[in-house]
């Protein structure tokens, strides 16, 4: 009875613990809450695009094989100019979502696995994963009127699937603030 017992106890301060490896992080001057394992970077790259050089707000946390289930775990917002989505309609904001899937690929040279076209609060979005060498990325983007938001996280082959990725793509919230 007491082994039981301990081994409880031991199960359940080993599910507490793991739980608690994760933190929200609120970062309102980018408009998005998210949920990461570690304490993520931040940064900006400028990016040159076909509308311009853009700047594109990078949170991250990297992880060693072994670290984690999961490699990365990136959430980016770039602004494109306001002018470009006056009078946007349904079809422009699908090929500004297509370009971004199609970027992605030709970056990584990948291999689009599923492409489904989802509402995120509203908003045209698309949920992808992509067959990368050695692994998968998975990949949300949501068009905000002129903001992209994409969520991505690079597993390894031998932890598709796993439930870091959910937990991740599924903690992401966009703030809504007025400017």
């Amino acid at each position: 009875m007491k082994k039981n017992l301990l081994i409880i106890v031991l199960f359940l301060n080993a599910s507490i613990l793991m739980s608690q490896d994760w933190s929200r992080y609120k970062y309102e001057e980018l408009g998005f809450i998210a949920d990461f394992p570690s304490v993520p970077e931040k940064n900006v790259q400028k990016v040159d695009t076909e509308v311009g050089q853009l700047d594109m707000h990078m949170i991250m946390v990297s992880k060693k094989e072994g670290e984690d289930d999961n490699f990365v775990y990136l959430l980016v917002r770039s602004d494109y100019p306001k002018s470009q989505f006056i009078n946007a309609t349904k079809e422009y904001n699908k090929e500004v979502l297509d370009g971004a899937i199609a970027g992605a690929v030709k970056n990584i040279k990948g291999k689009i696995l599923y492409d489904k076209t989802v509402r995120f609060n509203g908003y045209p979005g698309r949920v992808t994963k992509i067959k990368i060498d050695g692994g998968y990325l998975y990949l949300n983007c949501y068009l905000v009127d002129n903001i992209m938001f994409i969520c991505e996280v690079i597993c390894p082959v031998s932890k598709d699937n796993n439930k870091s990725i959910s937990r991740f793509m599924d903690s992401f919230e966009i703030i809504k603030t007025k400017n």
